[in-house]
């Protein structure tokens, strides 16, 4: 019992152990070489090289690498690796068109979608032990879970749905996933689809909802939610990550806390500044934010939120559908554009651009513009630039349309 006892313990020491290499070592290779840094002596020499090329965000094969926390934390809890040795990496397949999408993002940003998917782990093992020792029927196990789903999509709980879809995939055990992109209704459009193979000889041809239109390079899920309803769409071309209207975020509104969490991590550093008025007898509070954003994306975000008056604490409600404004935001490093998007009516206009390097917020310049409902509220934000203690951003006014830059 001790012996387990002390195992438990040491299993965030054993997981931090395996992390830390992982999220300080192989970073793309392309933006720091030795003939750039040669010349290099002294720390302000390094700043001052970073301030003007950037500093490497992470490649691919530092996430591939993350797999081995998993395995040696399911090693230590159970005495069981999460995936066998000899056997170490899914069956996988990818096909021609949806491999030439992914070298294109790889060439363009880095993230090598055909080794991500080519890598990912053998993660069978804890579902064998169900099915080899405890003898677990897994085509019956498989039919009660997507009963389960069913169920659950019927009443609307579209998540609740797809976790008891994946359960019922995963404890069928896996042998093997094909992906490839089929036709779809609209003739510009091809849609992702998944094949898999099951240990007792089914399969399941699913639907992940993800549509990319080949002339745009615009990628969409089902629905306005994002791609399968996580939040986000794409765009190949510009390699680009954008808030929907309609992501899931917007019913969690802003709390000061989410800001204090993420910069807890070493997966963002931003810059952010608040700017709180009254309008339409509500407190209203935009927010803006630059930086990087998961190690590998340089991004922007605008959002808007309200509350009644004389609300306490640091918590507000997302802008509302009757709402919504015209945004739009650049990104600049210096006077190289990195992005553009918008205009769109949004209430959360976000977007995050996949790179090879990634840059310091301070060495970022954002420009957004927001369009309000009437004048009452386009002075009332401005008025709240003006008297913000930081002034470092700057605006112009035309008509009901603020242009801001920080």
């Amino acid at each position: 019992m001790l012996e387990k006892w002390i195992s438990i313990l040491l299993v965030p020491f054993l997981f931090l152990q395996t992390m830390l290499p992982a999220f300080f070592g192989n970073r793309n290779e392309q933006s720091f070489s030795e003939a750039d840094t040669a010349n290099l002596h002294s720390l302000h020499d390094y700043v001052a090289y970073v301030e003007e090329h950037g500093a490497p965000s992470f490649s691919t094969d530092t996430f591939v690498k993350q797999a081995k926390p998993l395995a040696d934390t399911m090693r230590a809890l159970s005495g069981r690796p999460l995936y066998k040795p000899e056997n170490r990496f899914l069956n996988t397949t990818i096909d021609d068109t949806l491999t030439e999408v992914c070298n294109y993002v790889a060439r363009e940003s880095g993230l090598d979608l055909v080794q991500l998917i080519g890598s990912v782990p053998d993660l069978n093992a804890p579902a064998e032990f169900g099915a080899e020792v405890l003898h677990v029927n897994t085509t019956k196990l498989r039919e009660m879970f997507f009963r389960l789903r069913d169920k659950a999509y019927d009443s609307n709980l579209t998540w609740v749905g797809y976790v008891l879809y994946l359960l019922g995939v995963y404890y069928s055990v896996i042998r093997a996933v094909n992906f490839y992109a089929i036709p779809a209704d609209d003739p510009d459009e091809v849609e992702v689809m998944m094949d898999i193979v099951y240990d007792d000889g089914d399969g399941e041809s699913m639907h992940p909802g993800i549509f990319i239109n080949q002339k745009t390079g615009h990628v969409r899920g089902w629905t306005d939610k994002g791609l399968i309803d996580v939040g986000f769409d794409f765009n190949i071309k510009d390699v680009l990550i954008y808030g929907a209207v309609h992501a899931w975020q917007r019913a969690l509104g802003f709390d000061r806390l989410y800001d204090l969490l993420a910069n807890s991590t070493p997966l963002f550093n931003m810059s952010t500044r608040r700017f709180h008025f009254e309008a339409h007898g509500k407190e209203w509070m935009i927010q803006i934010w630059k930086g990087n954003y998961g190690l590998v994306t340089n991004g922007v975000e605008v959002g808007v939120y309200n509350r009644p008056k004389g609300s306490i604490g640091t918590h507000y409600n997302a802008a509302g559908d009757d709402e919504l404004m015209l945004m739009e935001a650049s990104l600049y490093h210096g006077d190289t554009l990195l992005f553009h998007c918008g205009p769109m009516m949004h209430w959360w206009m976000s977007a995050f651009k996949l790179s090879k390097v990634i840059y310091q917020p301070k060495d970022l310049t954002m420009a957004f513009s927001i369009t309000f409902p009437d004048q009452e509220m386009a002075d009332a934000f401005a008025k709240s630039i003006d008297d913000h203690g930081a002034h470092d951003v700057t605006y112009t006014m035309d008509g009901l349309t603020v242009h801001a830059v920080f």
